[in-house]
């Protein structure tokens, strides 16, 4: 007979991991919700026989990501899906140069691409108001650079929440940090004025497509504002000096 494999101490669960999993079933054998409370330190301690300090720390690394909320001399109770969050994930990556903004608005590409088709079958018409407004807004900014890019985080932050999935919004505001960096490219204060209008008519062209219903016209007009985008952001990526000329031809192709 074969003897069972034995795990090598990097395999083996900890006694806080067996803590935190424990508490995870729970949660969905008790069917609770954001806001509910869970069972005190010293109650699970009892129930899974393990000592206090091994719950401590498997409460403080659950609270780390977001899942429970600890406060002083109450019992922990669940926390609401937090972006910010997943969002130090994404930015560590950034920061560590283990991704890039250029696979950032790819993978943004995907993403949106469903969240314009969503939002043209379920915005309403006080989002979609929304929308024209923050489109106006972005075209009146002028000289103001911040402001662009506020508008334009905005559009896409609105967009998501049109879409009626609240996972798009998630994602979205988790790679906030890399976003608003893709922004800043996008709109950076020395690029020609005929890049900066045309890039606000491709947010014009996919607010009117979701505003008009029309999920097919919307995923195309955010299909060509990120293919654009995406050139930009990756000659940006490779500190490339692209000839003005040539990058405004390819826009208007």
């Amino acid at each position: 007979m074969d003897s069972m494999p034995v795990l090598s101490s990097l395999e083996r669960p900890t006694l806080s991991s067996h803590v935190a999993r424990h508490l995870l079933e729970l949660v969905n054998r008790e069917k609770l919700r954001p806001g509910d409370r869970v069972p005190s330190e010293v109650q699970i301690g009892r129930d899974l026989q393990v000592s206090r300090g091994s719950v401590r720390e498997a409460y403080r690394t659950l609270a780390a990501l977001g899942v429970l909320e600890i406060e002083s001399g109450r019992r922990p109770r669940l926390r609401p899906i937090d972006p910010k969050v997943l969002g130090q994930v994404f930015d560590y990556a950034l920061n560590t140069v283990q991704i890039t903004v250029a696979h950032v608005s790819e993978t943004r590409r995907a993403i949106e691409l469903q969240t314009a088709q969503l939002a043209a079958r379920y915005a309403t018409e006080a989002q979609r108001s929304e929308l024209r407004a923050l489109v106006a807004q972005m075209r009146s900014a002028g000289s103001d650079h911040a402001r662009r890019v506020a508008s334009d985080s905005a559009i896409h932050t609105l967009i998501a929440e049109a879409s009626g999935n609240p996972l798009n919004s998630l994602l979205l505001n988790a790679l906030r940090t890399p976003m608003e960096a893709s922004s800043r490219i996008h709109f950076h204060d020395n690029r020609h004025e005929s890049e900066v209008i045309r890039l606000i008519d491709a947010h014009d062209a996919v607010v009117e497509r979701i505003c008009a219903g029309d999920s097919v016209g919307a995923v195309s007009a955010m299909s060509y504002h990120f293919d654009c985008s995406i050139v930009r952001v990756k000659l940006a990526d490779s500190d490339s000096s692209p000839d003005g000329d040539k990058y405004i031809q390819f826009l208007s192709s």
